[in-house]
């Protein structure tokens, strides 16, 4: 079993005023896949950090790939887009510093979890040349509805969980006051939803819920799924039984929900041609069975 290095090296990739943001790399220990995963947090875009997935990181690099674990500004300091700026700038300096990384510019994945994967999915929503080579979405926030928020915090200087469960629509959508001022119209929340954003050269997308996720439910990973399928995406849906939102952190489901994202990128990014020439070879019927 191979191990990842704990030592991270941590660079400054953007400031804004007198705010840096930085980016921890964790480069592969054995072999080298030549892909960069940049890695999101999730903390509901009002909290967290770069170092809450810095286990997941470990565990790519374990797995032969350069995960860098990204700052991004939250929205006490910024509000939306900031922070899918914030995630587009560590994309160009990732791309801008492939040499030193010793990657290939051309297979940068982006995974984030949950408001992370949001800001991931939206990523796939970019011009072509600045879309990912491929997305990793866990519990990923799909789109927004307008609802009314709740009561204010007691200490608005502590970020607290929204009330559960959350009120989430027939497409899978939560609540618009969770990224946006309350009253926000329909048309800015859906600027921000990657549900209707999709489109057919969306980039191949591999999704990990749980059956048990109290704070987004499985509802929107399955919409997000079809709606991938329909349009003729690539996408991967994993379901796992019985655990809840942030599953991922326990570790032995960050060792399984690797391997599935490691076989998942291999087919569509690292190895993708030799996966589409066995995949013709190994087509159905079966052509060598006798």
């Amino acid at each position: 079993m191979t191990t990842a290095r704990t030592d991270t090296e941590t660079v400054v990739y953007a400031r804004h005023d007198e705010t840096e943001l930085s980016l921890d790399i964790f480069r592969p220990q054995h072999e080298n896949r030549h892909c960069a995963i940049a890695l999101l947090h999730g903390g509901g875009w009002r909290a967290g950090s770069k170092e809450a997935v810095h286990p997941r990181a470990q565990a790519l690099a374990a797995q032969g790939f350069t995960a860098v674990t990204v700052q991004y500004r939250l929205l006490g300091a910024a509000p939306w887009p900031a922070q899918l700026e914030d995630a587009i700038t560590a994309c160009v300096w990732i791309r801008d510093n492939a040499a030193a990384l010793d990657i290939d510019p051309a297979a940068l994945v982006v995974q984030g979890h949950s408001a992370g994967a949001h800001i991931a999915l939206m990523t796939g929503t970019l011009d072509a040349e600045m879309r990912p080579a491929a997305i990793v979405a866990y519990y990923p926030a799909i789109g927004f509805h307008p609802v009314a928020p709740p009561p204010p915090p007691s200490d608005p200087s502590v970020p607290q969980l929204p009330p559960l469960p959350l009120e989430i629509d027939e497409l899978g959508r939560i609540p618009g006051w969770m990224l946006f001022p309350p009253g926000t119209p329909q048309d800015e929340l859906d600027a921000a939803s990657p549900i209707m954003l999709l489109h057919k050269d969306f980039p191949p997308t591999v999704i990990h819920h749980a059956t048990a996720d109290k704070l987004s439910g499985i509802h929107s990973s399955i919409t997000l799924h079809r709606n991938l399928l329909e349009l003729g995406v690539s996408s991967e849906l994993h379901i796992y039984a019985d655990r809840d939102h942030e599953f991922d952190r326990a570790p032995s489901m960050t060792a399984t929900t690797v391997q599935a994202t490691t076989s998942f990128l291999e087919r569509l990014v690292t190895r993708r041609r030799e996966s589409e020439a066995e995949a013709q070879r190994f087509g159905f019927p079966p052509a060598d069975v006798h």
